[in-house]
């Protein structure tokens, strides 16, 4: 998990919008598909796409559990949770969202220590 959780981070940080949001996607083994970050919003509604969106659109239904992470400017782990849109096609889909938040968080999904 931890491999996965400095994945998350690194891709994080390419990121250029001011929420620095990466998702890692996982097949049904376990095993990586691919990773995506969100994109800036461009002025307007819609104009943007969310990490774990850009995640599905790319690799689509043979995604079974995505990675979230936020990380600030100086590399902390935030604490994240999908959007009400994302999560709503999350459930649909069936796929199960693991947030990485960091120690300073008050509910926990994965425990690491922060940069």
């Amino acid at each position: 998990m931890k491999r996965l959780v400095d994945i998350a981070i690194k891709k994080s940080q390419n990121s250029s919008s001011k929420f620095k949001i990466s998702a890692v996607g996982l097949n049904h083994k376990g095993e990586i598909l691919g990773q995506a970050f969100n994109r800036p919003r461009f002025d307007r509604y819609g104009g943007g796409v969310h990490a774990e969106m850009a995640l599905l659109n790319r690799y689509g239904n043979r995604v079974k559990t995505i990675i979230l992470c936020r990380t600030g400017n100086s590399g902390d782990i935030l604490p994240i949770d999908p959007c009400a849109r994302c999560q709503k096609v999350l459930d649909k889909k069936g796929i199960k969202v693991v947030t990485v938040k960091g120690k300073n968080s008050e509910k926990s999904s994965c425990d690491y220590p922060r940069i």
